[in-house]
């Protein structure tokens, strides 16, 4: 089955072809829209690149941009550089069970070629527009808030207890 790796490489490439045609994406809006760090983000783009899905710029207003058409990228051809196909030898009585995997994998593919990134590239998040990252009301390590600090209403010299009293 898909890998956590494929799903996120899908969430990233769908990311990118939604500000396809107003900017370039870069990794540190990735990271905040997606809530990955841009190390891993570096590592699943790298490989996006290397199979030519995606392609980088740099300097000022660079980032990253799918390459091509987003109707003409299939979902299939960005999961394919993820998944590794091994095939073992399976004793017989684990015959079945492989078969069984196998049409399972074949309907997996044949349901990922027929989306494109366009169909999933609807609509800009108004977060990714304005480039403000999704807010939750938990930091990146998971805690909770902490709780305003208390300060005293108390005039700070002699010269303001007027102000106070």
């Amino acid at each position: 089955m898909l890998n956590k790796q494929t799903f996120n490489a899908i969430d990233i490439c769908v990311c990118i072809a939604r500000l396809q045609n107003q900017i370039s994406c870069s990794t540190g809006q990735l990271s905040n829209h997606l809530g990955l760090s841009v190390s891993y983000l570096e590592l699943i783009l790298k490989q996006l690149k290397a199979n030519d899905i995606v392609c980088s710029f740099r300097g000022p207003g660079g980032g990253y941009k799918i390459l091509g058409a987003a109707d003409q990228v299939s979902i299939w051809d960005i999961a394919r550089i993820f998944e590794v196909h091994s095939e073992t030898s399976q004793p017989d009585n684990d015959w079945a069970l492989a078969t069984y995997e196998q049409g399972l994998q074949e309907v997996v593919e044949a349901t990922l070629r027929e989306y494109t990134l366009a169909d999933f590239a609807g609509a800009i998040p108004l977060a990714l527009q304005e480039g403000v990252g999704r807010v939750d009301s938990l930091n990146r390590f998971k805690f909770k808030p902490l709780v305003p600090a208390w300060l005293p209403k108390a005039p700070n010299s002699v010269f303001q207890l007027h102000m106070h009293s």
